[in-house]
């Protein structure tokens, strides 16, 4: 009888055992397919990730390209106004040379003038003339 009970006993325990392994099996296949969901979400994670990063090196890259666009029709107008403003100062200043210039040569002329009454023995010939 007691080899029965024995044997009864080892057959509970391993019902028992049976049972314990198979809830265990059971939240392992549940963590497992948490698992599975996780890395999917988590691929999906990478590829979002990837398509934002892609989307925003174009959108940087159109404003940059923007940017150094309006820099060098900036810098054009800049250089163009750099050289109106050259040209004219050049025809202000070459204005300015032949006023001088002309000045000069009627200061060159009186002065000429003036030396040749000195000489002259009789000065008012020179102012009948003039």
């Amino acid at each position: 009888m007691e080899s029965c009970y024995r044997h009864l006993l080892a057959k509970h325990s391993d019902i028992f055992a049976a049972a314990e392994l198979s809830q265990i099996l059971q939240l392992l296949s549940e963590k497992a397919k948490h698992a599975t969901e996780d890395i999917a979400r988590l691929k999906q994670l990478n590829d979002t990730i990837s398509v934002n990063c892609f989307d925003f090196q174009h959108r940087l890259t159109v404003q940059i390209d923007s940017l150094i666009e309006e820099l060098q029709q900036r810098k054009q107008k800049l250089l163009q106004y750099v050289e109106e403003e050259k040209e004219f100062k050049r025809r202000i200043f070459k204005e300015q040379i032949g006023r001088c210039t002309t000045k000069l040569s009627k200061t060159t002329a009186l002065i000429q003038f003036c030396i040749e009454v000195l000489k002259e023995p009789d000065p008012a010939t020179y102012l009948q003339v003039r």
